[in-house]
């Protein structure tokens, strides 16, 4: 009985590695995994102090705004920044999915932009969103 135990809580120890090895890639965001270059630096414009600027990587552009992501300080969740000249909206958020979207208030011509895992599978094309980065959307 005690070697069925121990086969028991084998497989299962094994069963918990490979699915915790598979999680990692499918919960996070690929892009932040490239080296930074000085293209990766955030504007001056941007004051945020929820996310880690080490980690922030121009990821688009597009109409001349540049969509940046980056790591939140305590490694609990994702930012995502839309710049353009002196204006830019962003927002952090964690989970699995959609992780924020953000709103820009009047008088920006940013567009609303979303910000989505690389596991993320739902089609927002449907609710008018484009796609200008596999994990940043806008409309």
């Amino acid at each position: 009985m005690h070697i069925k135990q121990i086969a028991t809580a084998t497989a299962l120890l094994t069963m918990l590695i490979t699915v915790s090895s598979c999680g990692g890639a499918e919960y996070g965001i690929a892009a932040l995994e490239r080296e930074a270059t000085d293209a990766d630096r955030l504007p001056d414009v941007v004051v945020d102090e929820s996310v880690d600027f080490d980690s922030v990587r121009k990821v688009a552009e597009q109409d001349r705004v540049a969509y940046f992501i980056g790591e939140m300080r305590d490694r609990r969740g994702y930012c995502a920044y839309a710049v353009a000249d002196a204006d830019f909206i962003g927002g952090c958020g964690s989970g699995a999915g959609q992780l924020v979207t953000v709103t820009p208030g009047g008088g920006s011509e940013l567009p609303q932009l979303t910000l989505v895992m690389d596991s993320y599978a739902v089609d927002l094309t449907s609710d008018n969103w484009t796609e200008v980065h596999p994990n940043i959307l806008i409309r």
